[in-house]
């Protein structure tokens, strides 16, 4: 089997009560099967709270509060549960999230979801993005398809890193490989088009409207020679382009990874003062919604 992994997702920790946007905020939290077997073990006022504090239908899910805080997330923004009961006792999605997989025979590649402030901190803040793969020599035949998009994916890579010229041509010919190209962006129509789709921020719309009003020429202004641009793009096209399920669907997603750092970059624009904040609320709000990455792969 083929590890494969970003070169910071190791040194990942949770920030916990030092997180500004904390994932115990905002998020529908399901409990798996098994962890939902231990709740049904715990004794004391704790378990008996957890029991009360979870909806059975249409699957087990905590009851959030009012403010969409999850009902065992403290003052101190920190677990109730995991003090109580320690990391063991946590549901699978809080145990792996921001983490995320992709996997196929013979290959398994994992990630951390931009949605995370720390995850944003690690591509940006350090050293480049590369990949760390590891093969324990088990495991099934690896995929063709999947073979080929990995292989293709390198290419694109190698184009957006090291290929001549300002980074804006380099994403033409990156785009050109996968027979494709990218229609004229302009930032108001597109903020839009995303103001249509399904939002869970206020401060998303925000941005957005922002954006949409801030008038014409914002895409003349696009700073994409800045290296964080590459940066993102290229670690949109690692958690996306290995899910293509035929060649049109590389082309789509390619689109869509090339439409998600444009957008980023025009709210840096427009809004200098909130760069980061822009990136992971395009993860949260975008990457978490198959429906909405499919109705901009459609509208694209």
């Amino acid at each position: 089997m083929l590890i494969v992994k970003p070169s910071f997702y190791d040194r990942f920790a949770c920030r916990a009560a030092r997180c500004v946007h904390s994932c115990c905020v905002g998020w529908e939290i399901d409990v798996d099967p098994g962890t939902m077997e231990l709740y049904h073990t715990l004794e004391g006022p704790l378990g008996d709270e957890i029991r009360e504090k979870i909806r059975p239908l249409p699957e087990p899910h905590f009851i959030l509060q009012d403010d969409g805080r999850c009902p065992f997330l403290n003052d101190g923004g920190l677990c109730r549960i995991i003090l109580g009961c320690g990391e063991e006792a946590l549901c699978d999605i809080c145990a792996e999230h921001p983490r995320f997989y992709n996997c196929f025979p013979g290959r398994e590649e994992a990630g951390l979801g931009l949605c995370c402030e720390e995850t944003v901190e690690l591509l940006l803040g350090g050293e480049s993005f590369t990949l760390i793969e590891d093969d324990d020599g088990e495991g099934d035949d690896p995929d063709r398809w999947v073979e080929q998009l990995a292989s293709l994916r390198d290419v694109l890579f190698s184009y957006l890193r090291d290929g001549e010229g300002d980074f804006s041509g380099r994403i033409d010919r990156a785009l050109s490989a996968a027979d494709t190209e990218f229609p004229p962006f302009e930032p108001a129509v597109c903020a839009q088009q995303l103001l249509g789709l399904e939002r869970m921020d206020d401060r998303w719309r925000e941005m957005l409207e922002y954006l949409r009003d801030s008038g014409a020429g914002v895409e003349c202004r696009l700073p994409l020679d800045d290296p964080r641009y590459e940066r993102i793009l290229r670690y949109f096209l690692y958690r996306h382009l290995i899910t293509a399920k035929d060649e049109e669907d590389v082309r789509r997603l390619l689109r869509f990874c090339v439409l998600g750092m444009l957008t980023v970059c025009a709210l840096d624009v427009v809004d200098p003062e909130r760069k980061d904040e822009h990136l992971r609320l395009w993860s949260a709000e975008i990457e978490y919604s198959d429906e909405n990455i499919s109705r901009i792969c459609t509208w694209l």
